[in-house]
């Protein structure tokens, strides 16, 4: 691959996860009658570590693209990409995505030499408590279980283990034109799963790197606000920022963990040029 290809490939992967970037991810509130779908364009700046418990990150600025769809069964919102299966008035249950950025070895110390982070995405049921839903805020209690799945290339992907993520959050819309949120969340991972990240093979060993198997167990916790601000109808701006603690983790003894916890830190903003003609009743405005 040459570093063309090398940086369009990136540049898309990394498109690809800002709809699931780790902790910020908040609920839409939106209410009344709205577009089934809507489209348009952003730009993104983000600074995270090249993974969790890593000494090294990256920023990044990036466009992508803006993707609103109001479906009965399928959405796909600022809250990341949804398939309801069950939905009851105080719990539903749905299928729900995440993701992970690609980490090229040769840009990280500790990884130096190893095989690359392909860019991996996790897919599985999301059961959700409605603690509370009214159109002006959300408090609900999730539980996430999702397989990860790394995509070496196109189409071929392998499947790297399974995480648990239980999750309590809110969201508020403060006026028609601005939300917040936070979350709590932490996460518990299968040992493939830890592998995945942080196990050292022993063809990968050196002096100061030695062969590591990782165990299932804790992996981290966490904590995230949000701000959004629909400037005008067709302007969205988003701020978020995440700590995470892996002071507990499972795998903290391995060569490849060097820092205890990481934030996280995005800004978006995002211009609708295409709305469908078709509206659709999400509940009563207030």
């Amino acid at each position: 691959m040459n570093e063309v290809d090398g940086v369009l490939k990136k540049a898309a992967l990394l498109t690809l996860a800002l709809s699931v970037f780790p902790f910020t991810q908040a609920e839409e509130l939106n209410t009344g009658m709205l577009p089934k779908w809507e489209l348009g364009l952003g730009l993104a700046a983000l600074s995270l570590p090249d993974y969790p418990g890593a000494d090294q990150g990256r920023s990044y600025v990036l466009p992508f693209p803006y993707v609103i769809y109001r479906g009965e069964r399928l959405k796909a919102n600022r809250d990341g990409l949804r398939g309801l299966l069950f939905e009851h008035p105080r719990w539903d249950l749905d299928i729900s995505a995440g993701g992970s950025l690609p980490v090229n070895s040769k840009d990280n110390r500790a990884r130096e030499g190893m095989d690359d982070l392909d860019f991996s995405f996790e897919f599985g049921p999301s059961l959700r408590f409605k603690l509370r839903d009214t159109p002006i805020e959300s408090l609900q209690l999730r539980f996430n279980l999702r397989a990860l799945l790394a995509v070496d290339g196109f189409p071929g992907m392998s499947y790297e283990g399974w995480v648990l993520n239980p999750e309590l959050r809110w969201q508020q819309q403060l006026t028609e034109a601005l939300s917040w949120g936070a979350s709590l969340q932490t996460r518990y991972g299968s040992d493939d799963y830890h592998n995945y990240f942080y196990g050292v093979a022993p063809r990968f060993a050196t002096l100061n790197r030695p062969a590591y198997q990782a165990d299932a167990g804790h992996n981290s916790s966490g904590v995230a606000l949000n701000v959004r601000w629909h400037a005008n109808a067709d302007w969205r701006i988003s701020a978020a920022m995440s700590y995470i603690d892996l002071r507990d983790a499972s795998f903290n003894d391995s060569p490849l963990f060097k820092k205890n916890s990481g934030a996280y830190f995005s800004l978006s903003m995002a211009r609708i040029f295409w709305r469908a003609t078709k509206r659709v009743d999400l509940g009563p405005a207030e």
